[in-house]
């Protein structure tokens, strides 16, 4: 990018309520690094000076670049694969996220001065995060002023609430067996490969207009993810474009593959931090608003358009609510979420002409 380069490196954040198999997925990637070889994998739980020294340990160089590149030609990579992002912050806390923060895009060398054991130096980081957490810990941490605006704009969390169905006995068919393999051989191929990346001139055109049209959300929660959404795009473009082929080209395809990705992602994106804040009652509304899109569906009209909603008996939701909300505070809630339009009370009479109150999700148009 002339001014400065961009390198394909992520923190990836997997988000969810417990046992919804997100450290499944982790492990999954994180026993692919294992098979490949030689990748540098850090331990799970690990102060921020010694994760400096095991950077440090990794340094290594590239062969063959031209000299333009003698910045890019040392590098010390390292990957993180943590199960419990909470573990992995507790030994060093605002530390820890402070060199996250100040690594993931440092473009000269990362220099660490402590007084009693002199200057450690790590030559063109390049370190990797992927990490498991709930969307309490996440409220909580971000509550206390811990996690800064900055690692938040450079982490991808990814939000899932719904869970799979349950498969007793998970089988490896010989389809996923040959795939493994192949992903496998591909990757340590891929660790030959090396080099800047090209564009080709309809990509630059692609990206230049795209960015330009980039509408930046007024969600001051959400608002520093689209504010970098270009760079993740970019490094995700790079990934999707390896996934494939080595020739280090930047086609449009790798580009809206990577917005596709990144779609997705966005679905969820603004659930992650909807409890942050300093109304106590904020984490309450989510709960209830994540109770109601578990509960069951039925079809009503809105505006004269049959729709089908999520929906739950009042009396029912006042009692599951009841350990986080008293009467006064449930019916404050409520109150709030309907003059937002996020929620509607209607009634409906049974066959026995039993007439019961309901809250319904209202879905977005």
């Amino acid at each position: 990018m002339e001014y400065f380069t961009i390198y394909p490196n992520l923190y990836i954040v997997l988000v969810g309520d417990a046992g919804n198999r997100k450290t499944s997925a982790m492990h999954s990637a994180e026993r692919l690094l294992l098979e490949i070889g030689n990748v540098p994998l850090s331990a799970e739980c690990v102060s921020k000076e010694q994760l400096i020294l095991d950077m440090v340990d990794q340094e290594r160089a590239m062969e063959g670049l031209p000299e333009s590149y003698a910045r890019q030609r040392i590098y010390s990579p390292l990957i993180v694969c943590a199960s419990e992002l909470s573990e992995f912050l507790q030994i060093s806390g605002a530390g820890m996220i402070g060199f996250l923060t100040d690594v993931y895009d440092k473009q000269t060398d990362y220099e660490h001065k402590t007084k009693n054991k002199g200057c450690s130096i790590i030559r063109g980081p390049f370190l990797n995060l992927i990490a498991c957490t709930t969307p309490e810990w996440i409220t909580n941490y971000l509550k206390a002023d811990i996690i800064s605006g900055g690692f938040s704009r450079r982490a991808i969390f990814v939000y899932e609430s719904e869970k799979a169905g349950r498969i007793p006995f998970p089988k490896i068919t010989p389809d996923m067996q040959q795939c493994w393999e192949r992903a496998v051989l591909y990757g340590r191929a891929l660790q030959n490969v090396r080099g800047p990346f090209t564009w080709l001139p309809e990509t630059r055109d692609f990206y230049a207009d795209w960015y330009t049209k980039l509408d930046i959300p007024k969600d001051p929660n959400t608002k520093g993810y689209y504010e970098t959404k270009h760079i993740q795009a970019l490094k995700i473009a790079m990934l999707v474009a390896l996934s494939q082929r080595t020739d280090l080209v930047l086609r449009p395809d790798d580009f809206t593959g990577a917005l596709a990705i990144l779609t997705l992602v966005e679905q969820n994106l603004s659930r992650v931090f909807q409890s942050m804040g300093k109304n106590q009652l904020n984490a309450a509304s989510t709960k209830l608003l994540d109770i109601l899109r578990a509960s069951p569906t039925t079809e009503v009209k809105l505006h004269g358009v049959a729709t089908k909603i999520n929906f739950i008996v009042t009396k029912r939701l006042r009692t599951i609510m009841w350990q986080d909300l008293d009467e006064e505070n449930f019916d404050k809630v409520l109150l709030h979420l309907v003059t937002t339009d996020r929620v509607f009370r209607f009634s409906q009479t049974d066959s026995a002409g039993i007439t019961k109150e309901y809250v319904g999700l209202k879905k977005p148009v």
